[in-house]
């Protein structure tokens, strides 16, 4: 049964989803326990003095919904037990394997956020809690979110699914980040619908490469979700870009850039928005 739980990164994600789990943990440097204790998290207009801890003790779950970027450091100030559950709403999809890679005692889950629009500005936090967790199956965990009324959804085909919110993540977030545009203003450009198939062309290309299956039918789903996106809503990159924060970059166009070369496939839309997204 899961009983102590741990979150790190309390970022937009990461503060919807401690305000809907009691007694929840919140893993902080010294820094940040400072900067949480004198300015508290709002979710929605709620003010949230959520538990911060500088160090796991004892975890059933942890949460990982930091920045990409973020990961090895994480992982160097990180302890398990062979049965704490750790599950990754990072964007990429490469996250669970490092995880693994590292922890092999600990019980990866793989996963992935879907969600509507979540927009952070300073330490306030709005959604509209149009979103769910799609994840492998586990029924400890299923279990546990269901007592939270937390959104989850099982994928029998985990990878693949991670691939659809990949591809839609290197057309909508980049894109995005090049244009500085909301999903609504993306989708008012009268080309969007062929920009975002040439995007995406390279992507099915690498996909069927690294045997996933369907890679058309998941482009297609990705575009049609890109379609229906909150009008308002501003991908994670493009916030981050407003907010002078690092972006994601090696979480999307790098790691398509690298798959390019493992298979030898050009990827020249993921080097321009390599470049472009770099300079910004």
């Amino acid at each position: 049964m899961i009983k102590d739980v741990v979150l790190i990164g309390l970022g937009g994600v990461g503060a919807v989803y401690a305000s809907k789990i009691p007694n929840i943990k919140i893993l902080v440097d010294d820094a940040r326990l400072k900067k949480y204790t004198e300015n508290p998290i709002t979710v929605n207009g709620k003010k949230y003095n959520f538990n911060y801890i500088t160090k796991i003790d004892k975890a059933d779950l942890i949460i990982i919904s930091a920045k990409f970027y973020g990961l090895q450091d994480i992982l160097n100030n990180l302890s398990v037990t062979p049965n704490t559950i750790i599950i990754s709403l990072m964007n990429g999809i490469s996250s669970e394997d490092i995880i693994s890679a590292r922890f092999p005692q600990a019980i990866v889950v793989p996963s992935y956020l879907i969600c509507n629009s979540i927009i952070r500005n300073g330490n306030s936090v709005t959604h509209d809690d149009i979103n769910k967790i799609v994840m492998a199956p586990n029924k400890e965990l299923e279990e546990f979110f269901t007592s939270c009324n937390i959104n989850y959804e099982i994928a029998e085909d985990i990878k693949s699914s991670m691939w659809q919110k990949f591809m839609l993540n290197i057309a909508a977030n980049q894109l995005s980040a090049v244009t500085r545009m909301t999903f609504g203003e993306m989708n008012s450009l009268p080309y969007i619908d062929s920009l975002l198939r040439n995007i995406l062309k390279e992507v099915i290309e690498i996909a069927n490469a690294e045997g996933i299956k369907n890679p058309e039918v998941l482009a297609e789903n990705a575009i049609n979700t890109f379609k229906n996106m909150a009008p308002y809503g501003k991908t994670s990159m493009l916030q981050d870009i407003e907010n002078g924060c690092k972006t994601e970059l090696d979480a999307f166009a790098l790691t398509l850039i690298n798959l390019g070369k493992k298979h030898r496939i050009p990827t020249p839309y993921s080097n321009v928005f390599q470049y472009l997204i770099a300079r910004k």
